[in-house]
């Protein structure tokens, strides 16, 4: 039950998260027409004022909750010795560090939406408050008095919290309900296939070209492996994608269209780069499908992209220095 009632409040993180919202900043912020109120630094108490997001102040028990929330959902399956772990590569901050950023990030978030929320009338209607209200006290009476005093976890907060997170996800919503979503049989026509990408500007073109005819040439004469080419050359984060119609790379687009199943393409030039193409699946009513919710998601994650960059430039955000040294 606990697991599940996390999952409730932290679906919201994962919509925040895929829309590529969790780039907000949690040092103090100059932008926005509200300006923030003042926190609290040093020794931090329960009702010590750790953020701000314009006029609304979060204090350091509420802070704790979401802490909580983002802890639980590694309990099974790491130490708490990862929480000290620094990866000297990625930079100086610990993983403990970075968690503590991503909570402020994500309670910036939901308190921004919020903020917006009330700005356009929009609220929870009563029940949804009375579903928010049975799931803070469920949530409550999962756990025990020592976690529940040791967290400052209380049904009123809870109830605060899940409204909250509830309103922000009703936001998300409405914002992506107004998303047109008409894709035509033409415009949905994809394939599933694999790519190796090498990226190339005006300085490198030629070497970067001759490079790729190269690996043009392994692919068309090993017999082998296109995955096992492409994972080892590729600078791309993925191999296997679903390209359609309506992708901007009219080149790659064109060529992957052309291709049979298992066919590698020639080399294709793109205004980013170079790619080969191996065909997996051509077109049909299955990857047709697929890349039509590709299509509407992204669109869904840009809508409420542009929705939230205009609402959080309206508030000025305050951290207090004490977390961000924890």
């Amino acid at each position: 039950m606990k697991t599940k009632l996390l999952a409730v409040v932290l679906c919201f993180c994962m919509i925040v998260g895929t829309t590529g919202c969790g780039g907000t900043s949690v040092e103090d912020t100059e932008v926005g027409s509200e300006r923030a109120a003042s926190v609290d630094n040093g020794t931090l108490s329960e009702d010590s004022v750790t953020l701000s997001v314009g006029k609304t102040t979060v204090p350091y028990r509420e802070y704790k909750v979401y802490y909580y929330f983002m802890k639980n959902q590694y309990e099974d399956v790491l130490t708490s010795d990862i929480w000290s772990y620094t990866d000297t590569a990625e930079g100086s901050k610990s993983i403990g560090q970075e968690a503590i950023e991503d909570v402020l990030r994500l309670i910036i978030q939901v308190k921004v939406i919020c903020k917006a929320a009330s700005a356009q009338g929009v609220k929870l209607e009563a029940d949804e408050k009375e579903q928010a209200n049975y799931n803070a006290s469920t949530f409550c009476e999962s756990l025990s008095e020592e976690v529940k005093q040791e967290n400052g976890i209380n049904p009123a907060l809870m109830t605060q919290i899940f409204e909250e997170n509830k309103l922000a996800e009703k936001m998300y919503n409405i914002v992506i309900g107004k998303v047109d979503l008409n894709i035509s049989e033409e415009q949905s026509q994809a394939a599933r296939v694999q790519l190796l990408y090498l990226k190339a500007n005006a300085d490198n073109k030629e070497q970067v070209k001759q490079k790729m005819d190269k690996l043009y040439q392994q692919a068309k004469s090993s017999g082998g492996s296109f995955y096992t080419l492409a994972k080892a050359n590729t600078q791309a984060e993925e191999i296997e994608y679903v390209i359609g119609r309506l992708d901007s790379r009219t080149n790659l687009v064109n060529a992957v269209m052309g291709l049979k199943k298992y066919d590698v393409s020639n080399v294709i030039e793109e205004g980013d780069g170079y790619y080969l193409a191996c065909c997996l699946q051509p077109s049909n009513k299955t990857v047709n499908d697929e890349y039509k919710n590709q299509v509407v998601e992204q669109r869904q994650t840009s809508a409420f992209q542009g929705a939230y960059q205009e609402w959080s430039e309206q508030y000025e955000v305050k951290v207090s220095k004490s977390l961000l040294v924890e």
